[in-house]
């Protein structure tokens, strides 16, 4: 498989990222069946392969999660991160929104811009700062975050 063989060689201070069109994890209010067929067989491929983030976005709602909750494989915890609706008029509840993340391993930031018609722009609305460790991922304080500039709650 090619996700193996680009990011079994990576050493372990990089951030493996893999992009999925539809989600392995849920924000509140969805069903099961949204989640990807397979999803359990994935997971344990991504994490034998060392997966940190896990990027989605078929549901269109902005979502961020651990899937150590979901999946409970052992020594392993990724970031799954599922983009709003950027620019569709098919709106699914929230405003149009888009996240730019920024990474310096083992820290990871997910700031979330959503749309302010009354602006004419997208402006921040959330940042989320993560930080992995043996335990896996966990949200950590901006006042204690050692990330570089744009790391902000």
């Amino acid at each position: 498989m090619r996700a193996r063989a680009r990011l079994c060689p990576l050493d372990a201070a990089v951030t493996k990222i893999i992009v999925t069109h539809h989600p392995f994890d849920l924000p509140d209010g969805y069903e099961d069946k949204e989640i990807v067929g397979r999803a359990r067989i994935a997971m344990e491929m991504f994490a034998s392969y060392g997966a940190d983030l896990l990027l989605a976005g078929h549901l269109h709602v902005s979502h961020t999660g651990n899937t150590a909750a979901r999946y409970k494989i052992s020594g392993h915890s990724a970031l799954v991160v599922e983009a709003g609706t950027a620019t569709s008029t098919h709106g699914r509840g929230e405003s149009n929104a888009f996240n730019v993340i920024h990474i310096s391993h083992p820290h990871v930031s997910i700031e979330r811009f959503t749309w302010q018609p009354e602006q004419g722009t997208f402006v921040v609305s959330t940042t989320e700062p993560y930080q992995h460790s043996s335990g896996g991922w966990s949200r950590v304080s901006s006042r204690d975050f050692p990330g570089p500039v744009g790391f902000k709650e």
